[in-house]
């Protein structure tokens, strides 16, 4: 009896052993991206809720306070590829709304750098059918992502701007009339190179300094120590506003050692040089500096912008305009980075990209792969934050975007280049799916190309979790479950969208329900859920309305109206969808009431809803998104927009109504 017992256990654990294995081993490596991720992403800064808190303990009155950007590259704000980013103009614009709420009337100035920085790889691209160039179109969007700049920094009340040389022609060119002086280095020009303005009954003096080396502090030693002097005899504080390196910045704090501060538009560590405070910005408008001067000490502080800081709607709204503007101005559309532009498959103008459907044929199984992962997906996440116009992302979110036969926005004949495709990764596939051979294709895809687009800025962690994301895109490995594939996408920086479409009195689709809720319900706050339905029209003339508009379904009108039920109650009680759903399914033949009384639900208020023009409307929308995805059946699981094999999820569910 023992050695049966013992022969037993033996046997469970080779047969369940590696399945149990295999369970931990895929949660241990999710746990290690999501904690790699989250500390690669982390910003060293001081929450803005913690700051107002210190500033109640301080009084305004003779403490004055100077807030300061810089080195912002006209970022408007992230580009939202990951959760817990920190950034944006109508954030800043919170802050210092909430920052005046307190009572100070802060010094609010910026140190330049506000033109969009170059990517390495952004050759314009010149197509045969452009009027004009791509470099010029390119320089117009970028125009704009200035103008948009500089429209919201009057809107936030700023003091001054001391631009760099490079882009003073740009901002002296506006096409907005700023409020804020525009500051030059004393040494350069005779323009405005200091300001002095009095702020919580302190005259800070704010002054403008462009020195390319430590040589250059002792050439312009006389007008240096002129130009100091002068504008210290009206300061109780002096602070540098200065476009020169570190080591010049060392020099100047010990040249000058009356001065307060120097503050720097580059990235650096806060330091000291006597008593002289070397501070440095945070690239692309990260954190807002904030600098609270006293007569003992210079306090220091940069303050996070993540999504803890709400928007501010006007300047929102000024974005909103902007894109808007790009998504309806080919011209502003152009796409300037294109992908692999040095590769020699990128580089072949014999080749063409094609779609990845064209691989499904010979590579069914790697096809397969792909369409459940992260990358089949992500156009939807550009369309779900309203960027699918916008060039700087479309690059990285869909195939071959700036080449003559790549994804173009607008295009509708070429949809099929959405996503992060095959060929993203191994190259047009026109000659390959012609003449299949080894050497006409990247088989093999090494790392760089992934670091393309997984940057530090929009992939924190990335270069340490090569490894561990390697076997999301391995086509060899085995089939991922449901629940595998909510957690990559979870990752990212939207929610999950779950589809389920069925037709409420299918028997199919009730069994889908039964198995999946449950499933679902464990994921409610980080998934969103939608119960999509299946339903015809009646062809009808233009000129009918909604109301008159006649609706159909494969079992007939209690099924229709039971649909419209459901919508309703998604809509009014959406956390109590899931209860009347499973219900409905334990009693599908009774009354309707008799579930709704049970969850307490208001049946006279659902009832009445039913009936609505609104629900007619829609009940056309759910017609549309059916036919977008080219639904054929009850039940169907949809997420982010990918149909999802049923072989992953529909367990005892094995037929479909159609």
């Amino acid at each position: 009896m023992k050695r049966y017992i013992l022969l037993t256990l033996v046997l469970t654990v080779i047969v369940i052993g590696p399945f149990a294995y295999q369970k931990w081993s895929e949660a241990k490596r999710l746990q290690h991206i999501r904690e790699t991720k989250q500390l690669a992403s982390q910003i060293q800064a001081t929450p803005l809720t913690d700051y107002l808190h210190q500033l109640k303990q301080v009084s305004p009155d003779g403490t004055p306070l100077l807030l300061f950007t810089g080195n912002t590259h006209a970022q408007l704000e992230p580009c939202g590829c990951f959760i817990g980013q920190s950034g944006g103009l109508p954030r800043r614009a919170k802050a210092i709304a909430r920052i005046r709420e307190t009572g100070f009337s802060p010094l609010l100035v910026d140190l330049g750098g506000i033109q969009p920085s170059q990517h390495p790889s952004m050759k314009p691209h010149s197509f045969e059918s452009d009027n004009l160039s791509t470099e010029n179109e390119v320089h117009s969007r970028d125009q704009h992502r200035v103008q948009t700049t500089l429209t919201a920094m009057k809107m936030m009340g700023y003091d001054a701007l001391f631009p760099f040389d490079a882009e003073t022609e740009i901002v002296q060119n506006r096409e907005v009339d700023v409020s804020f002086t525009l500051l030059g280095s004393e040494l350069a020009n005779d323009s405005d190179s200091y300001l002095i303005k009095t702020v919580n009954e302190k005259r800070i003096g704010v002054v403008a300094l462009s020195i390319n080396d430590t040589t250059e502090i002792a050439s312009f030693s006389d007008r240096l120590n002129s130009l100091l002097s002068a504008v210290r005899a009206q300061s109780d504080f002096v602070v540098v506003l200065s476009h020169a390196l570190p080591e010049v910045n060392r020099a100047l704090a010990e040249k000058y050692p009356n001065l307060s501060a120097i503050l720097s538009p580059y990235e650096g560590e806060t330091e000291k040089v006597g008593d002289v405070l070397l501070a440095y910005c945070n690239a692309k408008g990260k954190t807002l500096g904030a600098l609270i001067l006293t007569d003992t000490e210079v306090d220091i502080q940069q303050i996070a912008l993540t999504e803890q800081v709400s928007d501010d709607l006007e300047v929102r709204k000024l974005l909103d305009d902007f894109y808007h503007q790009v998504a309806t101005d080919h011209q502003l559309q152009i796409v300037s980075h294109r992908l692999f532009s040095s590769e020699p498959f990128e580089q072949d103008e014999t080749n063409s990209y094609i779609g990845s459907q064209a691989c499904q044929e010979c590579h069914q199984k790697e096809f397969s792969q792909w369409s459940h992962s992260s990358h089949a997906t992500a156009f939807n996440t550009l369309r779900t934050i309203g960027r699918e116009h916008y060039p700087e992302c479309i690059t990285c979110h869909v195939t071959g975007s700036g080449y003559e036969s790549g994804y173009e926005i607008g295009n509708t004949e070429r949809a099929h280049l959405v996503d992060v495709g095959c060929e993203t990764c191994h190259g047009p596939g026109k000659q390959h799916v012609y003449t299949p051979l080894k050497e006409n294709t990247r088989g093999q895809v090494p790392e760089k190309v992934c670091m393309a687009c997984h940057t530090p800025e929009h992939s924190p962690g990335f270069d340490a979790l090569v490894e561990q994301v390697m076997p999301e895109v391995d086509h060899s490995r085995s089939e991922l479950s449901l629940k595998q594939i909510l957690e990559q996408r979870m990752r990212g920086p939207m929610k999950p969208e779950i589809e389920l479409f069925v037709m409420s009195y299918c028997p199919y689709g009730v069994q889908a329900e039964q198995e999946l809720l449950p499933f679902f319900e464990t994921y409610r706050d980080t998934i969103d859920f939608k119960l999509r339905f299946i339903v015809g029209r009646e062809e009808v003339s233009e000129e009918k309305t909604s109301e008159q508009v006649k609706f159909t379904s494969l079992h007939g009108e209690p099924e229709l109206i039971e649909n419209k039920r459901q919508m309703v109650i998604a809509e009014l009680y959406p956390d109590k969808l899931f209860d009347y759903l499973l219900c409905r399914a334990d009693h599908l033949q009774e009354a309707w009431v008799n579930c709704a009384k049970e969850i307490e639900l208001d049946v006279a208020r659902i009832a009445q809803a039913v009936e609505s023009e609104k629900l007619a409307l829609e009940l056309v929308k759910e017609i549309q998104r059916t036919k977008e995805l080219n639904i054929k059946g009850s039940p169907t699981l949809v997420i982010d927009g990918r149909i999802i094999d049923g072989g992953l999820w529909r367990g005892k569910v094995k037929e479909t109504c159609r």
